[in-house]
């Protein structure tokens, strides 16, 4: 893996303010970040999309937000910048194609993001924490084992149990199509939500040997479990989340169940998601 210090690349206002857009150097391949700053004393965070978004998230219903512009404004409010991402595939970061990503790609882009943190200037002597939501709470998990001095990982609704998950996302043909190819081969299918996409048989391979919860389980740091008791797609809640506190034995763990659905509630309005960030930015700077 090759990582760049990358280079800002233009200023552009965000519903989290004004937002320095950078390009960070994965083997080879651009990164499209945004990157917030903050005066304060807190950690510096890294933020983790999920599955088919990008860097900004979900828009908001009732405000010009979106989900991780919402989050990234509220950090640096309460003392902490972050860093938010487009996974390669995802967003603006194309010079990948998304039918080539997969947990793996992910990782390494996570990998790489915390590494620009860790020499950027701006955060030199700063701690590093990292949230992730969904697949990015996979990704997350698996980022603590790679990167053991992260100082905090929050964890918001992540994917647990690959291997349920996918499965019932994908369907039995779908799920039968990819692992029947070889990795580089594409396969066609429709999500529930009728988004149109290929993803190659790498990615469906890596969906039976990826185990977060082991990742996450030799992790030092303390970690929080974000999780809703409407969550329709990582399911049963709050069992699903409990499960990385199970295999872990740190007494500052945290596990969180609120009234909420996979995002939030977000398609009815800000409400929910602001108890989620005021409780994770909380958190965050807890001793």
């Amino acid at each position: 893996m090759r990582i760049g210090l990358g280079l800002a690349i233009g200023l552009a206002m965000t519903g989290a303010g004004l937002a320095e857009t950078v390009r960070l150097d994965v083997s080879g391949d651009s990164m499209i970040g945004s990157y917030e700053t903050s005066d304060g004393a807190g950690p510096a965070v890294l933020l983790l999309h999920g599955f088919t978004g990008t860097r900004d998230e979900l828009p908001v219903e009732g405000t010009e937000d979106f989900v991780y512009t919402r989050f990234a404004r509220a950090l640096a409010a309460a003392g902490m910048p972050s860093l938010r991402i487009d996974f390669r595939g995802s967003g603006e970061s194309l010079e990948m194609p998304w039918e080539e990503t997969t947990f793996s790609t992910q990782i390494e882009d996570a990998v790489a993001a915390v590494d620009w943190m860790a020499r950027h200037p701006d955060l030199e002597g700063r701690q590093i924490a990292v949230i992730g939501w969904s697949q990015g709470g996979l990704v997350a998990a698996h980022l603590a084992a790679e990167r053991p001095d992260l100082s905090r990982v929050v964890l918001l609704n992540p994917v647990t149990a690959p291997a349920e998950t996918y499965p019932t996302l994908f369907g039995a043909d779908v799920m039968e199509a990819g692992l029947s190819v070889a990795p580089s081969v594409p396969v066609g299918f429709t999500l529930p939500w009728g988004v149109e996409m290929e993803l190659n048989g790498a990615f469906f391979q890596e969906i039976h040997e990826s185990d977060p919860v082991g990742a996450i389980s030799g992790y030092p740091g303390p970690v929080m479990v974000i999780v809703g008791s409407n969550d329709e797609l990582i399911t049963p809640q709050p069992e699903m989340g409990q499960t990385v506190l199970d295999a872990r034995d740190n007494a500052a763990d945290e596990l969180v169940l609120m009234e909420m659905d996979h995002v939030f509630n977000v398609f009815t309005g800000a409400e929910t998601l602001d108890q989620v960030i005021a409780t994770t930015n909380a958190w965050l700077v807890s001793e």
